[in-house]
Formats: C-alpha cells, sequence, structure tokens
C-alpha cells in the first residue's frame, strides 16, 4: 500500500483543505504556494497512513550495563553503539546545478548533517543532505501542522506522520528543500497546546530559516 497522508489547511472559519507532500516517499507532491500550511491536526478529515518516510528514526542508546550490576559475574558488559557521526553542512560541495529530487533509496542513505546552528526546541531533530537537497526531521515532535512562511516554493515539502501506538495525534514530521546559492526562506513547525481554541492550539514549535547570499561560500541553516 502507498503511504499517504492528508494534510489540512485550518482556516478561522473551520473551512479545510488539502496539501499533501512527503518527501522521498512514493506519492509525495510538492508545495508550491507560499503562506499555506500542511497540518495533521486530528479530526474526521484527517486520514491515518503507515509512513514511508525514509531515514533512521531511532535513537542509538548511550549506555552499558557492567556485569556486575546484572548479577551475572564473569559476563561481560554490553556494548554501547556508537554514536552517528555528523558531517558538516558544507563538507561536500554543493553542485553548480541544479538537481532532481532524491529518491527514497538517495534518503535512506544520505549521510546526517549539522546545521549551521540549532536550539533547544530542535535538539530531537535531525538533518540529512544528498547533493544540494537538505531534509529535517523531527520524529518525537508532536506535529500539528508546517508551514512556509516565505520565500522560494521551488522543491519545498512537507510531511507529517501519522499517529502511532495508541495515541490520537501525529508525532513526527519533517521538511525537505534545495539549498542553492540565491535562496532564502523561512519555515515553521507547529504543534499544540492549549491556548483560546483548547487543548488542541496550534502552537509554534520550531523555525527552519535557510539563507545563501551570493557572496557568502556556504550556506546558513539554522532550527530553533
Amino acid at each position: 500500500m502507498r503511504p499517504r497522508v492528508a494534510l489540512l489547511v485550518l482556516t478561522a472559519a473551520g473551512m479545510v483543505g488539502t496539501l499533501a507532500a512527503a518527501p522521498g516517499a512514493p506519492g509525495a507532491q510538492t508545495k508550491d504556494a507560499p503562506g499555506a500550511a500542511a497540518t495533521g491536526a486530528p479530526g474526521p478529515q484527517t486520514k491515518a497512513a503507515a509512513t514511508g518516510a525514509p531515514g533512521p528514526q531511532t535513537k542509538a542508546a548511550a549506555t552499558s550495563v557492567p556485569a556486575a550490576a546484572t548479577g551475572a559475574p564473569g559476563k561481560p558488559p554490553a556494548t554501547a553503539p556508537e554514536a552517528v557521526e555528523e558531517r558538516s553542512l558544507d563538507a561536500e560541495p554543493f553542485p553548480a546545478e541544479p538537481s532532481r529530487q532524491p529518491t527514497a533509496a538517495e534518503w535512506k542513505a544520505a549521510p546526517r548533517v549539522r546545521l549551521s546552528r540549532t536550539g533547544p526546541a530542535a535538539a530531537g531533530c535531525r538533518a540529512y543532505r544528498t547533493r544540494e537537497w537538505l531534509r529535517i526531521r523531527c520524529p518525537e515532535l508532536t506535529v500539528s501542522a508546517i508551514s512556509l512562511l516565505g520565500g522560494k516554493t521551488e522543491g519545498v515539502a512537507f510531511w507529517i506522520d501519522p499517529p502511532r501506538g495508541g495515541s490520537e495525534l501525529p508525532r513526527g514530521g519533517e521538511v525537505m528543500f534545495p539549498i542553492r546559492r540565491g535562496d532564502r526562506r523561512v519555515i515553521q513547525i507547529l504543534t499544540f497546546g492549549p491556548g483560546y481554541d483548547g487543548p488542541f492550539t496550534l502552537l509554534p514549535a520550531i523555525v527552519v530559516q535557510e539563507q545563501w547570499l551570493d557572496d557568502e561560500p556556504a550556506p546558513t541553516v539554522t532550527a530553533s
């Protein structure tokens, strides 16, 4: 079954439109209008789908248990998995000419990279790069909506994971876009929280900013 998810545009009047985008996944659609939002708000309009989003989604354990603590003398302690290496965002040269959107297999093999700056709110997010394409995934964030606030729309795509583990709220989402000289864009990821609209009020969680000025040797990408 092809993974799909319906992303909703909510208005003050309660009208609903759809905008589907799944970076690097079959059936993905690219967002092409600034100011629109992809949302994962629960309700009869939201269809759950098994996610086919590429890329690692598990956290490596960072501890090992000594043999003495396990009550099994002489048994060697468990070996903790090695930490995943993160490359600098500009460790590899960016191509001079635009390239096609990466496939799911390319994203699966893409190395993790460090953004120019990451704030506490985005500490659980991970970034991957292949050619000039960047994918930022936040697997544990309860995502209610993703919106392009401004900037170039070319190649921008969103994906919100369906609810899992018996939860009624979607957990996990990601954004994908190309990084090319002259680019500027701002993307906002929202979550749920208490407010005037009740417990499902959409609240800002993370803002991703990307720019590459003509006179700069490398782009700047931040998430905070």
